[in-house]
């Protein structure tokens, strides 16, 4: 519950601030250090001491960093796909960015299982640190993807010239012209 009201409220505000491959960057990166404080008070939430209601509270300052954390993380990584991909090629590398999410579906629960139930707090800690490292990560693979020319020719959405009225080309493909068959 606590996640889906967040992300209603502040999902975009949060994506809008997202310009660019250097704010991407930023983004992702601080995403996966909340991530990590997130973990670290899942992990300390079995060793709070006192009543009850002193672990729920923990509980939901560590859901409340989880979806901060996973909003920032989501708005990089998607900024990130969508400005390293050629002009015309947004579906394909959208597809291909896309198919990590079968992959952590079929892995996460094996992970999650022997690192959050088997290891405890340090199993917590480990998770969150895989969440860091990928946020930081983010750096030296979008400058690697520069330097070998990703991204070249696309038109920016934001920055594209509107003067004709129509919406930016973001293919190779010839614009129509309204009242023909493509001609």
């Amino acid at each position: 519950m606590l996640n889906t009201v967040a992300v209603m409220m502040f999902q975009v505000r949060v994506a809008a601030a997202v310009t660019g491959l250097a704010g991407a960057v930023r983004t992702a990166r601080s995403g996966g250090a909340v991530m990590l404080a997130s973990c670290a008070v899942f992990g300390l939430s079995a060793v709070v001491p006192g009543p009850v209601w002193s672990v729920v509270a923990v509980l939901v300052v560590g859901a409340a960093l989880l979806v901060w954390g996973e909003m920032r993380q989501s708005a990089g990584a998607w900024q990130i796909a969508f400005d390293l991909a050629p002009a015309g090629r947004q579906g394909q590398y959208q597809g291909f960015f896309g198919a990590g999410v079968p992959v952590a579906r079929v892995l996460g629960p094996v992970l999650l299982t022997a690192l959050v139930l088997g290891g405890g707090v340090p199993g917590w800690l480990v998770l969150g640190g895989f969440f860091l490292v990928a946020g930081v990560g983010m750096g030296p693979a979008v400058r690697w993807a520069e330097r070998r020319g990703a991204g070249a020719g696309r038109v920016p959405v934001r920055n594209a010239p509107r003067s004709t009225g129509h919406p930016p080309v973001r293919s190779g493909l010839p614009r129509t012209t309204a009242g023909t068959n493509g001609g």
